[in-house]
């Protein structure tokens, strides 16, 4: 899909925009996970290539230490940011869940300076290997768009979609599970902790769903009225935080559904108050 140069360059700064707006406004609970940091590491990023690309396509013509950067390198970068992007969705979401359920398993609601050092380290080595794969092991095709035009031809990753499916096929499971009547095929003797998992479950269903529901409608009606999202949009901070709750979510009803499992006083990821 042909993008004209400054309409990519004005989405990428309101991107930025929105991306540093949750981060500050979620900045209590944005240093306390993995997820968190990783949305610090997006908003920084994209607004590095906001600059860097803006810069570029007002000087025309740049020379770096011997580098001479052209508009050309405006398309360049963000075709390269997109199979970067591309590739973090599956990544970046079960090391979300594995950090979810580490933390939500120890039962701590203090974030040591320790863990929150192996996060920055965790985020940087995710970067690092997603830019190597991109460049030496992925069998990337650049582009190249209309340049008399300004024009850049960009892509959308399908990663975001697989993962959406996933979450709406988790959704239907666990809500037809909490509230199909089973009682006539379960032992008596079972019968009340079934109810007391069953109540957890639809409990934490619903908070997920009375939070996140016009943003799930959303991304659910937008590939059926034909509109692409480039990859370096898919993956921003508002659908990070949204795969956190997901996972959130999910963490508490593989919980539910273990024995003698000990509750756990009420707690919030910034956006969903379990």
């Amino acid at each position: 899909m042909d993008t004209a140069i400054p309409s990519l360059l004005l989405v990428l700064w309101l991107k930025s925009f929105l991306n540093w707006l949750v981060v500050v406004v979620q900045r209590h609970y944005m240093i306390r996970t993995f997820s968190g940091f990783f949305c610090i590491s997006l908003a920084l990023i994209d607004s590095l290539l906001s600059f860097v690309l803006t810069a570029i396509f007002y000087l025309e013509d740049v020379s770096i230490s011997g580098w001479h950067f052209t508009r050309y390198y405006i398309c360049l970068l963000t075709q390269i940011a997109c199979f970067i992007y591309a590739m973090l969705h599956w990544p970046v979401f079960l090391l979300v869940g594995l950090d979810n359920f580490w933390t939500l398993s120890s039962n701590s609601s203090h974030t040591s300076w320790t863990q929150k050092l192996t996060y920055i380290a965790g985020v940087c080595l995710l970067w690092i290997l997603a830019a190597l794969y991109v460049f030496w092991v992925a069998d990337v095709a650049l582009l190249f768009g209309d340049d008399e035009k300004h024009q850049c031809k960009l892509f959308s990753s399908p990663q975001s979609s697989q993962i959406l499916v996933t979450l709406l096929l988790a959704v239907s499971f666990v809500m037809l599970y909490s509230y199909t009547p089973f009682e006539k095929w379960r032992v008596q003797v079972f019968l009340h902790s079934t109810q007391c998992c069953l109540f957890c479950l639809r409990s934490v269903m619903h908070t997920f769903l009375s939070t996140w529901a016009s943003f799930l409608i959303l991304m659910i009606i937008a590939p059926l009225l034909m509109i692409e999202m480039h990859a370096h949009l898919q993956l921003n901070v508002i659908w990070l935080s949204f795969l956190n709750s997901f996972s959130v979510a999910l963490t508490l009803c593989l919980r539910s559904s273990a024995p003698n499992v000990q509750k756990t006083d009420t707690f919030t990821d910034g956006f969903c108050s379990w």
